[in-house]
């Protein structure tokens, strides 16, 4: 309580000189009416404003060292604690002020607000590219690489070979891969039959096919063979040459966009279809799944690959990415790609009312069942703090919240005293006639 003289006590100070005035007025002159009554009302209102003085200072201390009924708040500081902590916890934070206070809050436009801040924006994504970098730095990356490639080739071995074969044909066609494949194959050919070595093989094949049927012939025909070799009629290096020049026109009209290269690669396609279909051909492919799939070093490149992004996330400059518009780079490329993530989520929010709904239910709920959760912290801090207060200290505390409250009530004393004495003295004056 205040040690400092308030209004109240200058009041009743007041009223105490105006009652000593008045006595001695009335002794002045005892027969006189005006001062029987100014007597009677001033003693009414010192009365009261003693009365109202002592009510008061009752709840705090001993008033003149009364000790009955006194010190009120000090003596029963425990009930009021009790009290205290009861109120904090049950009306100041009970679940229907806590519900009603958070539904007039709006958290999602102001946690949106929040967000779009470019500061804090900023803050997010580095924040969100630093766990990155920190969970792949952290990693066991030969243990993740080997759980990460037992679990490509488990997926690539469950895959029938007849989908392998279907959806890889499908795909070489609506991507024209296979146009692609075709014309390389026919470039190739094309290559090796335009050869020196070639044309020899041609040549060879010419004369082992011509020297077979001539054994297989009559004796005259050996003997015009002979004749037609003899005069150079039958030129097998010229007609090897002819041969090839015709291949070699061929291949070229079949390695452009031509009809003729249409009408193959469709009659090859009609042809590999019928042969994917067959029990032969699936074995064929499962065999070499299968090998395939043992055979990749994919331990070994994942474990590579993981180490290569550790060791450029590791040495990136988060303040340069965020400057940077380049995506070539892999930290530049994470960085951007959080970022646009990060903003269409933002949009998301703002724009999609089935998640801006999820999302602010998500965040009623959490804040909701954070508070209810914290309602017993609050009562304990409460506790703790009403304990560790002395007697003057919670006295201080509990006078300065109600002071003018108090004062006003000390100040009524005076006045209600004094209307009330003022009443009776009017009364009794008019019964005494």
């Amino acid at each position: 309580m205040s040690s400092n003289w308030n209004t109240a006590d200058k009041t009743l100070l007041c009223s105490a000189f105006a009652f000593l005035a008045a006595l001695g007025f009335y002794i002045m002159y005892p027969g006189s009416v005006v001062a029987e009554g100014v007597l009677f009302v001033v003693e009414a209102a010192l009365v009261g404003g003693v009365a109202d003085w002592f009510a008061v200072t009752a709840l705090f201390k001993k008033p003149l060292g009364f000790p009955f009924h006194t010190a009120i708040l000090p003596n029963r500081r425990q009930d009021f604690i009790d009290a205290s902590v009861d109120m904090v916890q049950n009306e100041f934070f009970s679940r229907r002020s806590i519900f009603k206070k958070l539904s007039n809050l709006h958290l999602l436009p102001k946690l949106l607000a929040y967000l779009k801040k470019s500061e804090i924006r900023r803050a997010a994504i580095t924040l969100l590219f630093n766990e990155i970098a920190g969970f792949i730095s952290k990693l066991d990356k030969e243990a993740a690489a080997k759980k990460i490639a037992n679990e490509i080739r488990k997926t690539l071995r469950d895959v029938p070979p007849n989908i392998l074969i279907h959806e890889a044909s499908n795909y070489l066609k609506k991507s024209g891969k296979d146009k692609v494949i075709f014309e390389n194959l026919v470039h190739s050919v094309r290559d090796t039959a335009a050869t020196e070595e070639t044309r020899h093989k041609i040549e060879k094949i010419l004369e082992n096919y011509a020297s077979e049927h001539t054994q297989a012939s009559s004796t005259f025909s050996l003997l015009m063979t002979g004749l037609a070799q003899a005069l150079d009629l039958v030129n097998f290096s010229e007609a090897s040459s002819i041969m090839q020049r015709h291949l070699i026109a061929f291949l070229d009209e079949l390695g452009k966009d031509s009809h003729l290269q249409q009408q193959v690669l469709e009659e090859c396609r009609r042809i590999l279809s019928e042969v994917v279909d067959t029990v032969e051909f699936r074995d064929l492919i499962y065999k070499l799944q299968q090998d395939s799939i043992n055979s990749l070093p994919i331990d070994s490149i994942i474990q590579d690959a993981l180490i290569s992004v550790d060791s450029k996330l590791s040495k990136a400059d988060t303040k340069k990415l965020a400057e940077s518009k380049d995506s070539k780079k892999l930290p530049e490329f994470i960085y951007n790609f959080l970022t646009e993530q990060f903003d269409r989520l933002l949009n998301l929010l703002e724009t999609d009312s089935e998640i801006k709904e999820s999302v602010e239910k998500f965040i009623f709920d959490l804040v909701a069942r954070s508070a209810l959760a914290a309602r017993p912290i609050f009562a304990n801090i409460a506790q703790t703090s009403l304990i560790n207060l002395s007697d003057e200290q919670l006295n201080s505390l509990v006078y300065s919240k109600a002071e003018t409250d108090f004062i006003w009530i000390r100040l009524n004393g005076s006045i209600v005293g004094s209307v009330i004495g003022l009443l009776i003295f009017i009364i009794i004056q008019t019964l005494s006639f």
